[in-house]
Formats: C-alpha cells, sequence, structure tokens
C-alpha cells in the first residue's frame, strides 16, 4: 500500500467515526418538532362520536411555522396554520375535521403532520400517523338461541353476532314488531370479548308476551363507528343482515286453503310447541262444538268434516290460557246453485308472519313471497269477522243454500263456468288475485253466468300463484298495486269517508229491477263508500244503481254537474250480470231491514229465483 493510500484509507475510518458518534448524539437530542395527543385513529362522520382530531405541535426551539396534514404519498390534503409562532413553551393546539382545504372529506387511511419552519426554509413530517376511518362495522345475528320460534316463558335468549372481531364493543335492542307500531321492550347492554350477547326474555320483569320480535344490533369500533342492523325498524325488506328476528307462540295451525268435502276425514297441522293442546270444531254462528277432543304433542288435528249443508266452521285450539282459531271449509256433497267463495288468497297474503326471520313480514304489502298454506298464530283475519262470517251467518239463518270454495281453488282449476251454475258470490274483499283467475271471471259473466261481489277494492290487484306439482302448497309471488279498473272495465273512484252518514238512492236503471224489490227508495246510515264511474256503453248497461245523490257541496250553479256514482249496482255484461256492493259497512248493517232484503234480492238474483219481499232472518 502506498503512503497516499494508507492516509485517504486513514482519513475515510476516521470520517466514519465521528460520522457514527455525530448521529448518536443527534438520536438523544430531542426532536425538532413533535406532535402530541394525536388520535391513532377517528371517524369524521358527522355522528358526533370521534369526529375531530384534536392535537398540539412543539418545537424545541421558537420558529415561525405553517402545519399541513398529508397523505400517504406525501401530498398536502389540508393547511391547518400558516405563519403560527410556536416555541418550547407555547405549542401550537390544531384541530383536524378530516376534511381537505376544499372543505370535501379525505379518503379512508393513513395521515401524517408536516411542519414547515419557514425561517430554516425545512420541513419535518412527523413519522407518527392517525387513521382516518369511517366505515362502519356490519354486524348480523347469525342465529338466536334456542330458536327462531319458542313458546311462552321460553329464557334466556343467547344473542349470537356475527361479521365483527370479537374485541369491538357490542350491545343490542330488542324490539316488539307486531300489534301496533314497533317499540323498544329491552336494552341489552355493551359486551367486548364476546361475540353473543344475552336477553334473560322478560319485559318489565314478566316473561315476554306472544308476538313476533326482533333483535337491532349495534357494534362500535375503534374509530367511534356505529354499525346498526337492521338500521331502522321495522325494516325494509333486504335491509336485515342475518336473522334477527324470532317469535313467541303458544299454539298456531295451518288450515286447509280448499275447501274440504263433508263426510271426508280432515287433518289440519298444529304447532303447539311440544305441548298437548285442546280444540273444538263449531260452524260458525253456532255455539255448540260438532268435534272435539285432545291432541297430542307434535301431532295434528284429525276429524271427519261434518256433513248437511256447505259452510265455514271454526277449529278453536287452546293451550292454557292461549287460544287460536282458523277456519275450515266443508262443502256439502249436495250441489246448490249459489256458488260462495271466501277470499284466502288475500287472507294468506295480508297475515303478519315472518317466514324468514329478517323482521320483515312475508305479506303482499311488503313484496315478499308468501308461501301457502302457511302457519297462522294470530287466528282469524279482520275480513273474516268483519264481512264473511257475519255474511255467512245471515245466509245460514236465511235457510239459503250454497256450495263453498275459495278463491285459491278456483285459481288452481278451470272454474267458474257459466254451465256449472248460474250465480257465484265473492263474499269479502278479494283484493289480490291472480290475472287468470280475472280472466275467467270475466268470461263467466260474459257467458251468461251473474257474479256479486261485496266488499271494497275487490278484484284490483294481481298476484302471481306458484303451486307445486301437486298443488298442494306454493307461493305467491310479485303482487302489484291498487288499480283504478277492475277486469270488467269498470273504473273506481278512491274509498271516501263521509263526515256524516251518506243517504242513497236510485241514480240509474229501473227501479223495479229485481234487486231493489222491497226497497223504499233511501238507503241510510253508511260513511265509507267505495264509489265507480258510469259505465262507458260498450262496457256494460246500468240494470240498477243506488248512490248519493249530490255527492260535492262545493259545486256552483252554473258548474256541470258532476257524473252520479253508484255504491251499489246491477250491471248487464255480455250475456251476464256483475251485482256490485262498494259498501264496506254492509255485513256489519244485515239487521237493517232494507239492507237485509236487497241482500237476499242478490242471493235470489244469483239462483235465477222469482223476486219476493222477504222476513228478515232473526
Amino acid at each position: 500500500m502506498t503512503r497516499l493510500a494508507r492516509a485517504v484509507f486513514i482519513i475515510l475510518v476516521g470520517a466514519t467515526i465521528a460520522a457514527f458518534f455525530a448521529a448518536q448524539r443527534l438520536k438523544g437530542e430531542p426532536a425538532v418538532a413533535t406532535v402530541e395527543s394525536l388520535a391513532a385513529v377517528f371517524s369524521p362522520n358527522g355522528d358526533g362520536v370521534k369526529d375531530v382530531n384534536l392535537f398540539r405541535v412543539e418545537l424545541r426551539e421558537r420558529s415561525n411555522v405553517s402545519v399541513d396534514v398529508v397523505d400517504a404519498a406525501g401530498d398536502a390534503v389540508r393547511r391547518l396554520a400558516d405563519g403560527a409562532e410556536v416555541g418550547p413553551q407555547s405549542p401550537l393546539r390544531l384541530r383536524w375535521d378530516g376534511r381537505t382545504d376544499d372543505g370535501q372529506l379525505v379518503e379512508d387511511g393513513r395521515y401524517r403532520v408536516r411542519v414547515i419552519l419557514r425561517q430554516e426554509g425545512r420541513s419535518v413530517t412527523v413519522p407518527r400517523t392517525t387513521l382516518v376511518d369511517t366505515k362502519a362495522p356490519r354486524p348480523r345475528v347469525k342465529r338466536i338461541l334456542p330458536a327462531s320460534i319458542v313458546a311462552p316463558g321460553t329464557t334466556p335468549f343467547n344473542i349470537e353476532v356475527g361479521s365483527v372481531s370479537r374485541r369491538l364493543a357490542k350491545r343490542a335492542r330488542v324490539y316488539k314488531i307486531e300489534g301496533g307500531e314497533s317499540h323498544v321492550v329491552a336494552e341489552l347492554s355493551p359486551v367486548t370479548d364476546t361475540r353473543t350477547l344475552i336477553w334473560d326474555g322478560k319485559i318489565d320483569g314478566s316473561p315476554a308476551p306472544v308476538g313476533s320480535y326482533l333483535v337491532q344490533v349495534i357494534a362500535r369500533d375503534r374509530a367511534g363507528n356505529d354499525g346498526i342492523t337492521p338500521r331502522q325498524v321495522p325494516p325494509e325488506r333486504g335491509e336485515s343482515r342475518g336473522v334477527p328476528a324470532f317469535t313467541i307462540r303458544a299454539i298456531a295451525a295451518a288450515p286447509p286453503v280448499r275447501p274440504v268435502t263433508a263426510g271426508k276425514r280432515v287433518t289440519v297441522n298444529v304447532d303447539a310447541r311440544g305441548r298437548p293442546y285442546r280444540w273444538r270444531l263449531k260452524r260458525i254462528g253456532t255455539s255448540r262444538p260438532v268435534r272435539q277432543g285432545r291432541g297430542k304433542p307434535k301431532e295434528p288435528v284429525s276429524f271427519v268434516a261434518p256433513s248437511g249443508d256447505s259452510g265455514v266452521y271454526l277449529l278453536e285450539l287452546s293451550v292454557g290460557a292461549q287460544k287460536t282459531n282458523v277456519p275450515v271449509l266443508v262443502q256439502s256433497r249436495e250441489r246448490a246453485r249459489m256458488l260462495v267463495v271466501v277470499p284466502t288468497i288475500t287472507w294468506t297474503g295480508t297475515e303478519a308472519v315472518d317466514e324468514d326471520h329478517d323482521g320483515v313480514f312475508n305479506t303482499f304489502a311488503t313484496g315478499a313471497p308468501v308461501s301457502w298454506p302457511r302457519v297462522q298464530p294470530d287466528g282469524l283475519p279482520a275480513d273474516f269477522l268483519d264481512t264473511v262470517a257475519p255474511l255467512l251467518r245471515f245466509l245460514d239463518k236465511a235457510g239459503v243454500r250454497y256450495d263453498l270454495t275459495s278463491d285459491l281453488d278456483l285459481a288452481l282449476s278451470r272454474s267458474p263456468r257459466a254451465s256449472d251454475r248460474p250465480g257465484v258470490l265473492l263474499a269479502g274483499a278479494e283484493r289480490w288475485i291472480p290475472r287468470s283467475y280475472a280472466r275467467r271471471l270475466r268470461d263467466y259473466v260474459d257467458e251468461g253466468g251473474r257474479l256479486a261481489s261485496i266488499g271494497a277494492e275487490s278484484l284490483r290487484r294481481g298476484v302471481t300463484v306458484r303451486p307445486n306439482e301437486a298443488a298442494t302448497a306454493g307461493r305467491f309471488l310479485r303482487p302489484t298495486q291498487l288499480s283504478v279498473t277492475d277486469p270488467f272495465g269498470t273504473r273506481f273512484q278512491p274509498v271516501r269517508r263521509t263526515d256524516a252518514p251518506a243517504t242513497l238512492t236510485v241514480i240509474d236503471g229501473d227501479p223495479s229491477y229485481a234487486l231493489l224489490e222491497g226497497f223504499d227508495g233511501t238507503l241510510e246510515g253508511f260513511n265509507v263508500l267505495e264509489e265507480s264511474d258510469p259505465p262507458r256503453e260498450d262496457r256494460g248497461r246500468v240494470l240498477a244503481a243506488l248512490g248519493v245523490e249530490n255527492a260535492s257541496d262545493e259545486q256552483s250553479p252554473d258548474e256541470v254537474p258532476a257524473p252520479l256514482r253508484p255504491s251499489v249496482a246491477a250491471t248487464e255484461i255480455g250475456k251476464g250480470v256483475m251485482i256490485r256492493v262498494g259498501l264496506p259497512e254492509w255485513t256489519q248493517r244485515l239487521g237493517d231491514r232494507q239492507v237485509a232484503q236487497i241482500t237476499l234480492n242478490i242471493a235470489d238474483l244469483l239462483r235465477r229465483l222469482p223476486a219476493k219481499i222477504h222476513t228478515p232472518p232473526k
């Protein structure tokens, strides 16, 4: 090695040693700029929790500074201070709301603070980061144990939460979602390091009553974001994650959706939650049971359908103090001239049953698919109690014989046909019907049949029926909204309620037509009316019609009078007759002499019997 090379080597070694000691000295000295109290994570989403990051900048020596927030690429997104004087004893207190200089919310990610020392002409980017996290957790209820359907008095309920970390704080609310407006019945305290919340199954110290319930889960992450599922109660269809709903019920049954023949054995599936139960079968309007017995746990009711005239029977089931009733249609072996049709499709589609345990009732109103036959925990539909039962009791007392079926039974067949029976009575509002069934009703009248409908908003909504291969079960799909016309081309006005009882008079047609036999000229006492427009000449000819003479009191003398719109009408369509009663209160007033007379007139017209004055049944 030459003398020069040796000298260069010694210089390099010395410089390396000096640099090492200088670096060690610098590491031991305080940083030029530090950031204190910077939150490791925050969520500037406006929910009031950890929305703002509050921190302070400290300098080792006094200086004039500017402060920026920079993203992972080192680009400035927000200037928080410009030309501020900062010293060892006077830190700069700052706040960042997660927004850019333009006021836009930054993207989620990691950000740093950069301090620009203006006098020194240099900047320092503090290594410490803050995480902007506005994404809320998405909890879901994986399962509720012991089951989604339980008996009264069940306790406790274990609510297993999924899709979130065990470490996150989780709490829950229990809602009752039926029988009126949804409301909270229990608040479950926050838990951590577990995915299971426990409810003791009690409300105000007593066991929760029968009904449908929903668990709303709230999970909070370290940024303060609350993930809530479902966000609103009751939820919209598709909003719930998992299976957050459960049902407490004592006893329920799935009645036959099609009529059973007198003398044939009937089997009705019963869910009594594994307990023995009692049952009784009574014809509507009577108090004495024609069949009764005891049912074993997990076994159906089985009995022979009563003989005699067609009619609706009520199957009453009870477990302790809890009861339910379901209708059973029994068809006589002897044929009658009039067919009565009950709206089973509408009853099934409006029964509040949460088939999927997602907190959304599978009803036509929600648009969710509806299965049939379905277990009915709430007993009898409102339309059955208000319309069908009073009407059939009235016909039974008047000695009017009829055959009996359901609209679902007709939808699954090719009936009715004008050659089968002279008249068909739709008892109750058939609010949803399949298109093919609507077409057959229209053809039935066109070909000479006589059809009567008692109930508002009938035949004006559609639904698709998807049966299984044996047509013993299936689903209802794609329910439609209310149309202004029915299959016969009749155009309707919205159902209206009057301040005072309306008086109906003959407004069209022939007052001597058989529908109005025994009518004295006025019909009073109705507050709710469904009125139709007069038919076009090519759509039918009015035979007789009752309506309100002056529907509007605001009409000035020089205005063209409003058309008279009937609420009760008989219209000739094709070779047949369509009779419509658009008064929802009709069957509640069958004790009125004139209402009773017109009702029996309808039965006579459908059976093609001569008109006569009737003695109302007692």
